[in-house]
């Protein structure tokens, strides 16, 4: 499950990011960008309760295999687009096929494991997902660059080839599903399950859920932004392609270290405080973005940015899979993802409507807002929480 987290997440954010620079060059603008963006959010948001049930009935494989194809689709329609309606289609079914094989990655570690060691699985599979976004973003800027994607004679960016490539990536990801066998075959029906399933209500009022939602949220959300206007306020400042996929880059490398120090900083710095500074520390960064040129300032803050949000999702998960009654766990996990595609549809609707109209660099100010809110929210939260 971490090498499908590796090279699944590769897909996922190279392609993102050249969906940005293809709807530029299909004559987009910033709130055509968070439309697109904002679409990626729209089938998730629908299906996530339904996929996790499906999970705790132990369909788990099967949903896993089944977004690993549906991303392989996602990326050959996106390669193929020739106007922005196809696109934000595109983008759709890449959510799709996203949000099954995550809630199916994410449920079956509880599902599977004793809760000594969910910490440890669940850093693990995170640091496959941190480690595809680091693989990924360089992939899609290195195929960009020199695969005659570069300007063209409009000055947009071609990304044709690059799409295609990238959805190779994402076929030899689906073999992986297949190369091992599952933990448990055991089958619920519809029936059975209903003796124990919790309504979304009851599962939302747990203490503590609806903060750790939160908290994920604005960190999700906030990725999100980050890789669809890093290269649109990259063309406004005259950064090249390779000088944004390399500042994504950083991000990414910097989440990876901190999924890599993980077990060390739980022990020595303790859970409460990794959640809190996930979202608090990270928006002073987030909102230094837009107001320098110098590339080892942006660098800078990108590995900020990166360290903590690295942090924060992991530790989130575990949050959520604790509060939450067995047998309603991929339920209760697929409900904070349904909360993630909240934030990741509003959030770039409302960013690229306030871009079109004030630039580009409220939108970092804006994230920049939600994270700090979000980090006194969990300092609250999480009062009787161990530090």
């Amino acid at each position: 499950m971490v090498l499908i987290s590796i090279a699944s997440h590769a897909v996922l954010n190279g392609v993102r990011t050249l969906i940005s620079y293809r709807a530029l060059a299909l004559g987009g603008d910033a709130l055509s960008v968070g439309i697109v963006t904002a679409s990626f959010a729209v089938l998730p948001l629908l299906v996530a309760l339904p996929i996790g049930r499906a999970v705790d009935r132990g369909h788990g494989m099967r949903v896993l295999r089944g977004g690993l194809v549906l991303t392989v689709g996602a990326v050959v329609l996106a390669a193929t687009s020739t106007n922005l309606g196809v696109l934000a289609g595109a983008s759709a079914l890449l959510g799709f096929g996203q949000i099954l094989h995550t809630i199916a990655c994410q449920s079956l570690i509880p599902l599977w494991s004793p809760p000594e060691l969910m910490d440890k699985r669940f850093g693990q599979l995170t640091l496959g997902v941190s480690a595809g976004q680091f693989l990924g973003f360089p992939l899609a800027g290195i195929v960009a660059t020199l695969s005659n994607s570069g300007a063209g004679g409009d000055g947009t960016l071609k990304t044709t080839f690059s799409l295609i490539v990238m959805a190779a990536v994402a076929t030899a990801a689906v073999p992986l599903a297949y190369a091992f066998s599952p933990a448990s075959r055991a089958v619920r029906s519809r029936r059975e399950q209903v003796g124990t399933q919790q309504s979304s209500l009851t599962i939302l009022r747990q203490p503590g859920m609806k903060p750790a939602m939160y908290s994920s949220m604005t960190v999700l959300s906030g990725l999100d932004l980050l890789t669809a206007y890093v290269p649109v306020l990259g063309e406004h400042l005259g950064l090249s392609v390779g000088m944004v996929t390399f500042l994504l880059t950083m991000r990414a490398l910097a989440s990876v270290l901190s999924r890599i120090a993980l077990p060390a900083l739980l022990v020595h710095v303790g859970r409460r405080w990794l959640i809190v500074s996930a979202t608090l520390v990270s928006a002073i960064p987030v909102a230094l973005i837009p107001l320098t040129t110098n590339v080892v300032a942006l660098s800078a803050a990108m590995l900020v940015i990166g360290f903590f949000w690295g942090i924060g999702q992991p530790l989130t998960m575990v949050w959520v899979t604790t509060v939450s009654h067995r047998d309603n766990r991929a339920t209760a996990l697929s409900l904070r993802l349904a909360g993630n595609r909240i934030a990741q549809f509003a959030v770039p609707l409302g960013a690229g409507a306030v871009a079109g109209a004030t630039g580009v660099g409220v939108i970092f100010y804006l994230t920049a807002g939600l994270l700090a809110s979000s980090g006194l929210l969990s300092l609250s939260a999480t009062r009787r929480m161990p530090d």
